[in-house]
């Protein structure tokens, strides 16, 4: 199983520092974005390519986190 995937994003539009995302060759989808999370210089019209990936170096940490905040709770009950 793979830990990576990739989807096509064309940049609908810009407004007030948010792009309009429209995921996935048939437009499935559409999501907003900051500007400042796209390549410099992207502009509408333009196709993207996003990549996502797992971090399980940094899952891991926040499940530790979230069992001893959880078990810090459970103390005070």
């Amino acid at each position: 199983m793979s830990t990576m995937s990739t989807i096509i994003a064309f940049i609908d539009g810009i407004d007030e520092g948010i792009a309009r995302l429209v995921l996935g060759d048939e437009g499935e989808e559409v999501i907003a974005v900051p500007i400042c999370c796209l390549p410099k210089g992207s502009k509408p019209g333009e196709i993207l390519q996003l990549t996502f990936t797992k971090d399980t170096k940094q899952t891991l940490a926040a499940k530790g986190e979230i069992k001893k905040l959880n078990d810090e709770l459970s103390c005070k009950r």
